[in-house]
């Protein structure tokens, strides 16, 4: 299977509209990896092996080799993300945020992103090495490993579970067990809506062939239009797509999660295992510049709305810029509340990526419970937790900055 690379159609108004307005972010920004001395050129003499700085005429992040700062080799890399329709949640914040305000530039990077049909989809993509790295959930990446995928887990991404049931206000469902012998709608089987929905029924004491899973794939429109006629009783989403349809007035009820899904992890960072062998280095710069985008869209929402369609102006779909921005809004706001820490401001996120011993094996436990993994997978052999301090080692002050110079 292949897959297209970021595409870029030819400049409509609204897009254009788009590009003038993230011109200004662009030109406004300068980007900075850490809070490093103020003045650091490259090639300037340095002591501190392995530490990071800034150049200041470049922006570009520089290494120090125990004698002088060094700029990055050069290096590309292929992100696939766990969707086969993009839409303003991930490949917004951590993608089109980074490339479009430079974050990878200052990493001498050259990143691409490609959809796929899901979780499982991305753990084979990466496996096979047709993409470097990508993102997963948890359970899904622990099930590829268990069954010999070639992946190494180097960090989370999504860290406040972001999945939910919903159903149709006006039909009689007010428990799981009103959904026994009904049919429940699954993004697809190989995505992580269908562990959750395996799970999920497990908690509420039911399996999965007490009910019949429909895949209504990716798209949040045509899953709540099968809803809403009755196709299906319930359908497994996350909350990034029920929000941007709620803005648009649809209205859904949810059945609650059970208690063993609080503090399970979601979307991870996952990398081929040979490639991040032969150098790990990459990787930890894909991850801090996808981090500076989480700072960034954090802090201004409207910001990352327009700088993600400037790089996916076929999501426009003919409509306006002003027209889309405010639901697109909506759902990233909900995608990174799921994405990033519940407490603090972005300036205090210096432990993005990590995951905890602990929500690794809340996370085992809700994999096993769906009946995706049978062995326990260990977390010292598959998890980098290495890299969490070196992908956080920017100044998220200056990003912080830069972003609220931008209207909002």
């Amino acid at each position: 299977m292949s897959f297209p690379a970021t595409t870029r159609m030819k400049k409509s108004p609204a897009t254009l509209l788009a590009v003038l307005l993230t011109g200004a972010l662009v030109s406004a920004l300068v980007p900075s990896a850490n809070a490093a001395p103020a003045k650091i050129v490259a090639n300037a003499k340095c002591t501190k092996s392995a530490a990071l700085a800034v150049d200041t005429k470049t922006g570009a992040t520089l290494k120090c080799d125990g004698k002088k700062w060094r700029g990055y080799k050069a290096a590309t890399s292929v992100l696939a993300i766990a969707s086969a329709a993009f839409s303003p949640k991930e490949e917004f914040a951590i993608f089109a945020v980074p490339k479009n305000l430079g974050y990878f530039k200052a990493e001498n990077l050259t990143v691409s992103a490609v959809p796929s049909t899901g979780s499982i989809d991305v753990v084979n993509i990466v496996s096979s090495g047709r993409a470097d790295v990508g993102v997963a959930d948890l359970g899904s990446a622990m099930q590829g490993i268990e069954k010999g995928a070639r992946i190494r887990i180097v960090g989370g991404l999504v860290q406040n579970f972001p999945w939910a049931m919903a159903t149709n206000p006006a039909a009689n469902i007010k428990s799981a067990a009103d959904l026994k012998g009904k049919k429940i709608g699954i993004i697809g089987f190989g995505s992580g809506s269908y562990p959750y929905t395996k799970a999920w029924l497990a908690g509420n004491g039911l399996k999965e062939a007490d009910v019949t899973l429909v895949a209504t794939g990716s798209a949040i429109a045509p899953a709540t239009e099968a809803l809403m006629k009755g196709d299906v009783d319930a359908i497994a989403y996350y909350t990034a797509v029920y929000a941007s349809s709620e803005f648009l007035g649809t209205k859904y009820s949810y059945l609650p999660n059970p208690a063993a899904l609080t503090g399970v992890r979601s979307l991870s960072w996952i990398v081929n295992s040979a490639k991040y062998k032969e150098d790990p280095e990459v990787y930890e710069r894909l991850i801090r510049a996808a981090n500076k985008g989480l700072v960034y869209s954090s802090t201004n929402l409207k910001a990352a709305v327009l700088l993600g369609y400037q790089e996916f102006p076929a999501l426009l779909a003919g409509a306006t810029v002003e027209s889309k921005v405010p639901a697109a809004m909506a759902g990233l706001k909900a995608w990174l509340a799921s994405a990033t820490p519940t407490t603090g401001d972005p300036v205090s996120w210096n432990k993005l990526s990590d995951i905890s011993p602990e929500d690794w094996k809340k996370s085992q436990d809700y994999t096993k419970a769906a009946g995706t993994i049978v062995s326990d997978i260990d977390l010292e052999v598959f998890l980098d937790r290495a890299l969490v301090k070196r992908v956080n080692a920017y100044d998220r002050k200056a990003i912080v900055a830069a972003a609220n110079k931008q209207p909002k």
